[in-house]
């Protein structure tokens, strides 16, 4: 392995460090603000890293984009929590935090997470503060469960298009389907792939949808 220069390994240790701390890396900005240099140096140094076989530099546009060959690979994902009305839903007021993922769950296509309000889908197994991983994605097949927008509403729902209708069903039998009656007011947000739960709270949960109790 190519030897480093002063700088590049002062850099590397810094983007290490800060990932060890904040569970996340750094961004260009971040590492040129700590070094007292300009964006474009800090990139010419990761550049220079990477072709040292250091770490690695994601090409999908994310600011956190630094993969470490010494740390498992894994990338930050936003989690998305209430959404205000009137915003996009992955515009900076409504993303809660980043969680650090690992890499081959995520994939290379733009994702994000989005923490589950209400008890709509207990019956495919989604449950209220559930962590649902969705890949963006502007079609899906019908029967999949999507993250849709209603105008300023977002909902998590099996998705259904029949005969050119767009209909949205929950997993409750509590609840109607949602028939879309302005397709102009819906917009589709991102297939749901893979569930986080906090299993501290699964019996609980398992006992509300038998019946021992009202859902959550």
């Amino acid at each position: 392995m190519k030897e480093l220069t002063p700088r590049q390994a002062s850099l590397l240790s810094f983007v290490e460090k800060y990932f060890h701390q904040h569970q996340q890396p750094p961004t260009e900005r971040e590492i040129a603000r700590h070094f007292g240099i300009n964006q474009s140096a800090a990139r010419k140094h990761l550049k220079a890293l990477e072709r040292k076989g250091r770490l690695s530099m994601r090409n999908d546009g994310r600011s956190r984009g630094i993969l470490l060959s010494s740390i498992a690979p894994s990338v930050p994902v936003p989690l998305v929590g209430s959404v205000q009305a009137g915003t996009p839903l992955l515009a900076e007021e409504n993303i809660e935090s980043h969680i650090m993922l690992d890499l081959n769950m995520v994939g290379t296509e733009q994702t994000f997470l989005l923490r589950v309000k209400g008890d709509s889908m207990i019956e495919a197994g989604i449950f209220e503060d559930d962590l649902l991983l969705v890949r963006r994605a502007e079609r899906v097949r019908s029967g999949e469960i999507v993250v849709a927008r209603i105008g300023d509403d977002a909902t998590v729902k099996r998705f259904y298009d029949i005969a050119g209708r767009i209909f949205l069903e929950a997993a409750n039998k509590n609840y109607s389907p949602i028939m879309v009656e302005e397709p102009e007011e819906f917009y589709l947000e991102g297939r749901v792939v893979a569930l986080i739960r906090d299993m501290r709270n699964l019996e609980v949960k398992r006992r509300n949808v038998n019946g021992f109790g009202k859902p959550s």
